[in-house]
C-alpha cells in the first residue's frame, strides 16, 4: 500500500475541480465545432437530402434515423439545412463523448477495481496489475476511503483519456479528405449506431463482470435488447459489432461458464443471447444476404470457402480503407497491450489476478479481431457476405483498442 498515498480532502477536491474543469471545456469545444459538409458527400449528398425529402412530406428513401429528425424539425418548426446540420452534429457529437466515457469507465472500473459479476463469480475477485500480489487487494474502500476515492478521480481521468485516443485514433479518408470518425459521421446514422452500440457493450460487460443486482441484471438484459433493436434498425453493420463481441465474451469466459456453482445467472443472461441471435437473423441473415444465399445453393464446403476467399481478397486489394482508418496511435495502443499480455505470462504468482484476466484478455481478443477482419482475406470475405463488402473496413471501428494505454499507464504509475 505504500505505492499510493492517502490525499487529503482538499487535494482530491483540486482534482475534482480539474476533472470537472475539463469536461466543461471539452464540452464547450464540441458547441463550437461545426460538421464537414461538403455536396458531394454523404452527409449533405444524402442524408440531409433524405431529411429534407421526409420534412417536406415526400416518400423518401432514407430510413427511420432521417424520418425522426425530420419530424423532430418539424415539429419545432426548424426549415433551415444548415441549422439541422448543426444540431444533428453537436447533439451526435455530444452523445459519443459520454457514451464512449461510460464504456471507459466501465471497463477500466472492471480491470482496476470492480469485483465479478454474480455470473462469473468463483472467490474473491482481484483487479488485474502486475504488482497486485505485492501491494496486496486494494478494492476494499471499507479500509481506506481515500485510497478508494483517489483511485475513482484516477479512473475518472483515465476514462476522459480513453475517449480522447478513440476520438483521434479513429476516421478514414476519401476521395481528398482525411477526418476523424466523428467528422465523418456526426451527420449520419452511424454518428447514434456506434454509440449505441459501445452502450450495448459497456452493458453486457457489466452483466458478465460487475457485481450487481438480479433486478439491475434483468434491467441492464431489457436495454441490451431494445438498444439492440434500435441499432438493426439503423445501421446492421454495428449490431454484427455487438453480436461478435458477445460471442467473443462466451467464448473467453466458456470455462467459468461451465464450471460455476449457481446456473441462475447463467440462465437469466441466455434470454439475451436468443434475442440477439433472433435479430441477426432478422436483420443480417436474411433472405437477401449474400451469405444466406452461399449456403442455401448447392455449393459444397469446399467451394464456398473458396467464394468467402475470392471475395475477402478483392476488399482486401481493392475496397479496402482500412489503412486510412488504423491509426498509428491504435497501433502503439494494440502493441502495448499484447506485450503487457506476454509480460504477464512470466510472472509466478497469478492466483490472485485469475479472475481479473479473463476481462483483460476479452478486451485484448475483441481487439485483434476487429482490426484482423479487414486484413485477412477469410475474415473480410465472411463479413462482406454477411453484410457489404465496400463497407468491411469499417470493422475496425469495433475495436477497444482506446483501453489500452490508460490501463497500462495506470499500472505502470503504481
Amino acid at each position: 500500500m505504500n505505492s499510493i498515498n492517502p490525499m487529503n480532502s482538499k487535494t482530491l477536491k483540486t482534482y475534482n475541480i480539474v476533472f470537472y474543469s475539463l469536461v466543461a471545456a471539452a464540452f464547450l469545444f464540441i458547441f463550437l465545432t461545426n460538421p464537414f459538409l461538403i455536396k458531394l458527400y454523404d452527409p449533405w449528398r444524402y442524408h440531409l437530402a433524405s431529411i429534407a425529402e421526409f420534412y417536406n412530406g415526400v416518400s423518401g428513401s432514407g430510413r427511420i434515423w432521417h424520418l425522426v429528425w425530420a419530424h423532430v424539425f418539424k415539429f419545432f418548426g426548424i426549415s433551415n439545412i444548415f441549422t439541422w446540420a448543426k444540431i444533428i452534429h453537436v447533439f451526435q457529437f455530444l452523445l459519443a463523448a459520454v457514451v464512449m466515457y461510460y464504456f471507459s469507465k466501465t471497463a477500466l472500473n472492471i480491470l482496476i477495481k470492480s469485483p465479478l459479476s454474480p455470473l462469473l463469480q468463483s472467490g474473491v475477485s482481484k483487479r488485474f496489475s502486475p504488482q497486485a500480489s505485492r501491494r496486496g487487494d486494494l478494492t476494499c474502500g471499507n479500509d481506506n476511503k481515500k485510497i478508494n476515492e483517489l483511485r475513482t478521480i484516477q479512473i475518472k481521468f483515465l476514462s476522459l483519456f480513453s475517449v480522447f485516443l478513440w476520438f483521434i485514433g479513429n476516421g478514414t479518408f476519401s476521395v481528398a479528405y482525411q477526418q476523424a470518425w466523428i467528422m465523418w459521421y456526426s451527420v449520419t446514422y452511424q454518428g447514434l449506431s456506434i454509440p449505441l452500440f459501445w452502450y450495448c457493450t459497456a452493458l453486457t460487460l457489466k452483466i458478465f463482470y460487475v457485481e450487481m443486482s438480479l433486478r439491475r441484471i434483468l434491467l441492464y438484459i431489457i436495454l441490451i435488447a431494445i438498444t439492440s433493436v434500435i441499432i438493426a434498425k439503423l445501421h446492421p453493420m454495428e449490431f454484427l459489432y455487438y453480436i461478435i463481441n458477445l460471442v467473443l465474451i462466451l467464448l473467453v469466459n466458456s470455462k467459468r461458464l461451465l464450471n460455476i456453482e449457481n446456473k441462475k445467472y447463467l440462465l437469466i443472461s441466455l434470454p439475451v443471447i436468443l434475442i440477439i441471435m433472433i435479430l441477426a437473423v432478422k436483420y443480417l441473415i436474411d433472405r437477401e444476404s449474400g451469405l444466406s444465399i452461399l449456403f442455401t445453393s448447392n455449393e459444397t464446403p469446399v467451394q464456398i470457402i473458396q467464394k468467402i476467399n475470392i471475395m475477402g481478397n478483392e476488399i482486401v486489394s481493392t475496397l479496402n480503407r482500412f489503412p486510412n482508418s488504423f491509426s498509428e496511435v491504435a497501433r502503439v495502443s494494440i502493441f502495448a497491450a499484447v506485450l503487457f499480455r506476454i509480460v504477464y505470462l512470466f510472472r509466478k504468482d497469478k492466483s490472485q489476478d485469475s479472475n481479473a484476466i479473463y476481462i483483460y484478455d476479452y478486451l485484448l481478443v475483441s481487439s485483434l479481431v476487429f482490426v484482423l477482419i479487414p486484413i485477412i482475406p477469410f475474415l473480410a470475405g465472411a463479413v462482406g457476405y454477411i453484410t457489404n463488402p465496400v463497407l468491411v473496413w469499417r470493422c475496425f471501428f469495433g475495436s477497444p483498442w482506446f483501453i489500452f494505454l490508460p490501463f497500462i499507464i495506470y499500472n505502470y504509475k503504481e
